[in-house]
């Protein structure tokens, strides 16, 4: 029988097998330019259809010569038997090298049970943590300026005394008993780094210490962050719950030796994994980052725009830990806690509408002016470390004494622009709507008492881009400064309120160009675009910043018009921050 040109039934069937062994066994369908042609050959004065197949029976892709032509054999045999005979030798391919994956597959990846517990743990100890920084702030800067030990303690004196004490702690403690925290620097250090088959690289994961470092790394960052430093929770939450992620898979794996059913558990990956999810869910935990917390933990250990290549293999482990965690926190610890968040970035309705222009302009301009400050960020951060600390200080006294009188000076910068203070995320709003909202109306208020010798009315909105640039400036001094200090804290919401002031100061300067006429978006939109610049140019996760932003905005703003602003900032400020320096905030391995 001699297949006819209006008759496809096999070329069909031919395809759908082809489908099927692709989909089974891995393999892409790269075709040459003619597959997709079907070639007519005159055999015995009639037309015969020889398809072409884009694949190849071992290794995915088949050249056209393994296609003869037998013309002893009738042009139907030698179609059908060619195509049966090579379908199913591709689909036997496929088999094999599906089982082998399946096979690798379960030897490297985290079961799912100890996936959820590490998510849940983590979270729980965000969660407990940010409850003692609530508790901690009420102490020192509510109930104890009411109390007769706070009488010898000027009031416009409170800042300064507390910030130099806490600093004081800090730097004891830090450099007698904890020299070497565990911190965000080294999560970012050793996963950053691909796995190969060197010795080096196979233990790479031991450089996580036991779970017992998880301590002073929590209470430091706690003293430091309650004494008024604007430093964070979140490199600690990355820190902590990392050791937690490897330190209870290290606990499962003992099982499991133990049981005698450790054969195939590819150690290193799996404390690896861990880690990750471990990360996501401490940050879900303190933050409530649903999904900004796990992409955050993943684009974390790449310097560029992306996903390192072992970061990409956990993206299923990290999200299910985060899930995990906040169901719990959620729905267990506190179910009638409202959902959303609370960051208004206008304070008035809008007016009119944003262009594609203005959309674009704004987007594109401040993701350089974003890469710029952050750039000059880690560059000041660098500077000053050169600056304070000698490679091998012998003296514990002077390295402490170095710490206390950075205290002091951080806690000096403090007193006169108090809306610097703290981490930031609980009296951001005072920034990102240019002190509209009252700093003393915010969580993180303090006494009027205190703030008497304020440059800037912290109560007041700006009264000028200069009022602006002047705390956008003091906010970036105290961040740099605690940074090169080494006192132990994140800088996500800290940057973010710093380009807060920082992007009035510019909407400031650039405002006779600007159409607020027109329309009043653009104003928050270009507020958010630079503070989301700004901190990806340091953390390089555009996702996750942009993310962060819209899970901490409020129901009223208009999400949808601000964010495709603010995700082009980011990830141009990825992109030119690294032409702008080879150097970054974080260390990385690759």
């Amino acid at each position: 029988m001699v297949l006819s040109t209006n008759n496809n039934t096999l070329p069909l069937l031919g395809g759908l097998l082809l489908v099927f062994s692709a989909l089974k066994g891995g393999h892409a369908l790269v075709a040459p330019p003619s597959s997709t042609r079907l070639q007519h050959h005159r055999s015995s004065g009639s037309d015969v259809i020889r398809p072409t197949l884009p694949f190849n029976v071992n290794s995915g892709v088949v050249p056209h010569n393994n296609w003869i032509e037998r013309r002893q054999q009738p042009p139907s045999r030698v179609y059908h038997s060619t195509c049966v005979r090579k379908s199913s030798i591709a689909l036997h391919s496929s088999a094999t090298s599906s089982s082998d994956a399946t096979s690798a597959t379960q030897e490297t990846e985290a079961p799912i049970s100890i996936t959820m517990i590490v998510g849940i743990a983590s979270a729980l100890v965000g969660y407990f943590y940010c409850k003692c920084l609530k508790i901690g702030f009420s102490l020192l800067w509510r109930q104890f300026p009411n109390s007769n030990l706070s009488k010898a303690i000027p009031s416009s004196k409170h800042i300064l005394c507390m910030m130099t004490l806490g600093g004081a702690i800090v730097a004891t403690l830090s450099t007698l008993f904890f020299p070497t925290l565990f911190s965000a620097h080294d999560y970012v250090h050793v996963l950053s780094k691909e796995n190969d088959d060197s010795s080096d690289e196979k233990n790479k994961m031991d450089k996580f210490p036991g779970v017992k470092y998880m301590f002073p790394l929590l209470g430091l960052s706690l003293i430091t962050s309650i004494s008024g430093f604007s430093l964070g929770p979140e490199a600690p939450m990355v820190g902590a719950g990392s050791l937690v992620g490897v330190n209870l898979g290290r606990r499962y794996i003992k099982s499991k030796e133990k049981s005698g059913d450790s054969s195939g558990i590819d150690v290193s990956k799996l404390e690896e994994t861990l880690a990750y999810a471990g990360a996501a869910g401490a940050l879900t935990g303190a933050l409530n980052f649903p999904l900004a917390g796990p992409i955050f933990a993943l684009e974390f250990t790449s310097r560029r725009a992306g996903l390192a290549g072992a970061a990409g293999k956990n993206w299923n482990a990290v999200m299910m830990a985060s899930l995990a965690g906040m169901a719990v926190i959620r729905g267990l610890l506190v179910p009638t806690a409202h959902v959303g968040g609370h960051f208004t970035y206008s304070a008035k309705a809008a007016i009119g509408v944003l262009h594609g222009r203005e959309l674009v302009l704004a987007g594109l301009g401040m993701g350089v002016c974003g890469a710029v400050a952050g750039t000059c960020f880690h560059k000041t951060v660098s500077f000053l470390k050169s600056a304070i600390w000698r490679k091998n200080e012998s003296s514990k006294a002077v390295v402490i004494g170095k710490k206390v009188l950075l205290a002091m000076l951080i806690g000096y910068i403090s007193t006169l622009f108090p809306q610097t203070m703290f981490w930031g995320e609980p009296s951001m709003q005072c920034m990102v709507d240019g002190q509209c909202t009252p700093f003393s109306a915010t969580p993180h208020g303090i006494p009027a008492a205190m703030m008497q010798a304020a440059r800037v009315n912290p109560n007041l909105p700006f009264a000028s881009g200069s009022a602006a640039l002047q705390v956008g400036l003091a906010k970036f001094s105290a961040i740099a400064l605690a940074s090169a200090a080494k006192f132990p804290g994140g800088v996500i919401f800290p940057l973010l309120s710093n380009g807060a002031s920082l992007g009035h100061a510019l909407v400031s300067a650039l405002g006779p160009v600007l159409p607020t006429a027109s329309s009043s978006l653009v104003p928050p939109m270009m507020i958010m675009s630079f503070m989301a610049a700004m901190l990806t140019s340091i953390t390089r996760t555009p996702a996750a910043s942009v993310l962060i932003l819209a899970f901490t905005a409020s129901g009223i703003t208009p999400l949808s018009v601000l964010l495709p602003g603010a995700l082009m900032a980011s990830y141009v400020s990825v992109w030119v921050s690294e032409r702008l320096s080879k150097d970054s905030f974080f260390s990385y391995s690759e």
